[in-house]
């Protein structure tokens, strides 16, 4: 039946691991999340060379860049609600503040060539629209001035500081804007954002480290490898030791690379920095809870992975060393980020960096008062429309209690309508435009067949780089992030690696690519926020790149296997004797034999509803096999929660639906049992690997229940729809 319901509604317990991440993206805004333990930490914190911490996280403090600089401001979570929504306020235009020094003391327009986008550019350019705007409406903008002059920043500061102009409505821009300049969105690549983030992290170093370690545990995360900079290893060392000894977790640092941006040499340079913290301090290592590299992203060019193996086996005593006197690792891990892109490129950026870039005759002064009034008037329309945005949001079963009424503001500056100056339409960075679409598409691909072929490079006729970096006495565990497309292809051919998916980062950075437009983008608000609706043709797009599952995806041996268990419940538990033979090449026995368990109990779960009939058993189980077939991918991570608007505890519930999506009884059932069991599947594998590469998981003190899925109906065929609806609880 293609028509499917939920059978009834269904909890997901806390998924533990967040296996893709960024500390400095880990940070929301503003945040429903609150800090539940005792005041941490207790007592200050060694650091090195004799420092100690001097930061504190109160018991009921949000855990957001909101709730950080309230509490640096004193606010304790304790004061009165009208004293704490007062001091809410005072603290985002406080972070809007911070927005425009960044851009006073690090434009990145202020760079001698202009013609290559400049990283940060986007954001530095939403930050000039907010100063155009609330200048215009106080009267105060005199000559437009250009994007590079600090002057117009400084301005804004001072009118801001003004107890005048902090009306509701300056407020509710200020606002609106903060949650588009520190986090990712349609018209954000992701590292504007993190090039914003730079300086709350310089001034406020300590305590973003403090609230972030918290949100980790308040999201349910027992265990994670978070990256971050080469020169941040040291100190985050001590607070991640004490942060695991005070409550349990199981928290260990990557250090990550500036491959994207970065030449050869610089990169070379980076790396031997990185090496220095896997030098032993006679027999102990330095800072035990760094347990590898994350080597970041290359999304706008072709990636050095064959320098990056080289430098790692040319260095293969020294990390072998380390994992063997290391008690915080068993392995070294090597964490790639490959098939992903963000569509940035020389002509799709910014509109002022576009401008600059191709304009010809045409005076700069005329380009930025056409901008200003430009800006000006889509704030305008924006205001007038939001009544019917608002109405809209209400009949698509959206809740309206945080509506803004400058909600769809960027569309209206950067798609709805458009500027044109002297006969150049200007454009902006857009995810969901054909430009960028090609770019990531483009990119991500050519980088899959970049880590390929250096895979398979070798010197001489010796070993290929997979082959020593995968050899039984290897130091390394390689898992690679992303690999949203081709994952098919590099995961038969290196069937050593492992993937951790992390699909709500890949929609809000593009690399996904399954939104043409911005209407499809919102359309499709079930997959991203599993409250909405889900285009058919989406999903199967989604579960075909990541988690194939038609039968294509088995050998002959294996489909013969498979169906010589249809012949009857005793050849079925038979030929479940003969399992681990059929598993791919090189499955671990530990993990083998939680996909054999899941295999079992989902057959049996969903052997009646079939009715004894041959070939939807067989298809069945064709589909199931195919599942224990793709384990490799069921790792799952957040990539950023603060930056790219995701949750570990989301991921794990998309991947389950994603599962069971097809596997509706011909009664049109889909399963709570089922549900439970792949997201239980999930857990194991990732205590599995974790115990593999890392040490021994222990029962992490985390809360259980996270989401409430209480429906999931829809009609399975092309051109369809599902709808979702879920809660945290």
């Amino acid at each position: 039946m293609a028509y499917f319901t939920l059978d009834k509604p269904t909890l997901f317990m806390g998924y533990p691991f967040d296996f893709h991440s960024h500390f400095a993206g880990i940070l929301p805004v503003e945040s429903r999340m609150h800090w539940s333990a005792a005041d941490w930490p207790a007592q200050p914190i060694p650091l090195p060379k004799g420092r100690s911490t001097a930061f504190q996280v109160a018991k009921g403090q949000e855990l957001s860049l909101i709730g950080l600089l309230m509490a640096k401001n004193g606010v304790h979570p304790d004061a009165p609600h009208e004293a704490r929504e007062k001091a809410r306020e005072a603290a985002h235009y406080e972070l809007f503040e911070l927005a425009l020094q960044r851009t006073i003391a690090r434009n990145p327009f202020l760079a001698f060539d202009k013609e290559a986008y400049l990283r940060g550019e986007c954001a530095a350019e939403s930050t000039y629209l907010a100063c155009a705007i609330l200048l215009q409406r106080f009267g105060n903008l005199g000559v437009a001035p250009a994007i590079d002059q600090p002057d117009l920043y400084r301005t804004v500061v001072e009118l801001l500081r003004s107890e005048a102009v902090r009306d509701a409505e300056t407020f509710e821009l200020v606002r609106y804007f903060n949650r588009k300049i520190w986090t990712a969105n349609k018209y954000t690549p992701f590292d504007d954002a993190y090039w914003t983030r730079g300086i709350i992290r310089e001034r406020h170093t300590e305590l973003f480290a403090g609230f972030t370690l918290c949100f980790l545990r308040e999201e349910g995360i027992a265990y994670t490898q978070t990256a971050t900079g080469e020169d941040e290893i040291d100190d985050l060392n001590a607070l991640f030791a004490a942060f695991n000894q005070a409550h349990g977790t199981a928290y260990r640092l990557l250090a990550h690379t500036a491959h994207g941006y970065t030449a050869l040499t610089p990169f070379n340079k980076d790396l031997a920095a990185i090496r220095t913290h896997f030098e032993l301090d006679g027999d102990t290592p330095k800072s035990p809870t760094l347990v590898g590299i994350d080597l970041l992203g290359a999304e706008t060019r072709t990636g050095f992975y064959r320098d990056f193996f080289t430098f790692v086996l040319g260095s293969l005593p020294l990390f072998k060393s380390y994992a063997d006197k290391n008690p915080d690792t068993r392995k070294v891990v090597l964490h790639i980020h490959c098939g992903e892109g963000t569509g940035i490129s020389d002509n799709n950026r910014s509109l002022c960096g576009y401008f600059l870039r191709n304009a010809t005759h045409v005076e700069p002064a005329a380009f930025y008062r056409n901008l200003c009034a430009y800006a000006y008037k889509c704030y305008a329309n924006t205001l007038l429309q939001g009544p019917v945005k608002q109405r809209d949001k209400r009949n698509r079963g959206l809740s309206t209690d945080d509506h803004s009424a400058l909600a769809g503001l960027f569309d209206e500056l950067f798609q709805d309508n458009s500027l044109t100056v002297a006969g150049l339409r200007l454009r902006r960075f857009d995810i969901t435009s054909a430009t960028t679409q090609s770019l990531v598409a483009y990119y991500a691909r050519t980088n899959i067949m970049n880590l390929s072929r250096a895979l398979d490079a070798q010197d001489g006729q010796g070993p290929t780089n997979y082959e020593r970096l995968t050899e039984p006495d290897s130091p390394f565990t390689l898992r690679i992030g992303h690999a949203y497309h081709y994952r098919n292809y590099i995961a038969s051919k290196y069937p050593a690696l492992l993937f951790d998916t992390n699909l709500g980062s890949n929609f809000i950075t593009g690399a996904a690519g399954l939104f043409d437009s911005a209407q499809a983008y919102r359309l499709n608000r079930g997959l991203r926020h599993l409250n909405g609706f889900i285009g058919t043709d989406v999903l199967r797009e989604l579960i075909d790149a990541v988690a194939y599952q038609g039968e294509e995806r088995l050998d002959q041996s294996q489909i013969d296997y498979v169906y010589g268990l249809t012949a009857g419940e005793a050849a079925f538990h038979q030929g479940m004797q003969h399992f681990p033979q059929h598993l791919p090449p090189g499955t671990p026995a530990a993990i083998g034999d939680r996909l054999r368990f899941y295999f079992q109990q989902q057959c049996d779960l969903h052997r009646p509803l079939c009715e004894g009939k041959g070939y939807p058993l067989l298809q069945l189980y064709l589909k199931l096999f195919a599942q224990v077939l793709n384990w490799r991918s069921y790792l799952l991570g957040a990539d950023g929660q603060g930056v790219e608007h995701s949750n570990v505890q989301d991921e794990a519930m998309r991947m389950s639906i994603l599962l069971n999506y097809g596997l509706a009884s011909r009664e049109g059932r889909i399963l709570e049992a089922s549900l439970e069991n792949t997201h239980r599947l999930f857990v194991a594998l990732g205590k599995a690997y974790w115990d593999a590469t890392i040490g021994t998981p222990g029962e992490p003190a985390i809360a259980l229940e996270w989401r409430r899925l209480s429906r999931l109906e829809g009609f399975e065929s092309p051109d369809s729809v599902v709808l979702i609806e879920s809660r945290r609880i």
